[in-house]
């Protein structure tokens, strides 16, 4: 699995207003259940669940909340990049900025866990966080989330600086 089968350009929100852990639940979900067709409430309330069983929060400011609903029928993913901060739990104590949300098929928790390992790897790679917290547009969130295209001989450096978009 590779974390461009989970998330698509249109699923990465380069700004998230947040208040509260709660309250990032909340709109994730609706933004995840207006894109598949699902009731917001039952996706928040899947989310609430299973954040109440596993921590969500990875550390180093990056939170990873999740959850298998019905209705889904391959995992999903949804990146946003919180202002401010907010607190998931982590371990480290560290208030997450960065945060995927991932919808996995009901019942299918080895998929979710394979998603899980994508994300979790792919934001602990090198640089990815802090590319992600720099990025200026959508555009560039995206191709730091999935491609290595901007590590070396891809995308210069004044590329992930530029404002386009």
């Amino acid at each position: 699995m590779k974390i461009a089968d989970l998330i698509a350009p249109d699923r990465v929100i380069p700004s998230l207003p947040s208040t509260s852990k709660r309250s990032v639940l909340k709109e994730l979900a609706r933004i995840g259940a207006a894109s598949i067709n699902l009731d917001p409430d039952e996706v928040f309330d899947a989310l609430l669940e299973r954040q109440d069983s596993t921590t969500i929060g990875l550390g180093r400011g990056m939170a990873i909340p999740h959850a298998t609903i019905e209705g889904v029928d391959a995992p999903i993913g949804f990146f946003a990049r919180l202002e401010p901060a907010v607190d998931f739990g982590a371990v480290d104590g560290a208030p997450a900025d960065l945060v995927v949300m991932i919808l996995a098929p009901e019942d299918d928790h080895r998929t979710l866990l394979r998603a899980l390992s994508c994300v979790a790897r792919r934001l602990r790679e090198g640089d990815v966080a802090t590319r992600l917290r720099s990025a200026s547009d959508t555009e560039t969130l995206y191709t730091v989330l999935v491609s290595d295209v901007w590590s070396g001989d891809g995308v210069p450096e004044r590329d992930m600086r530029s404002s386009g978009a």
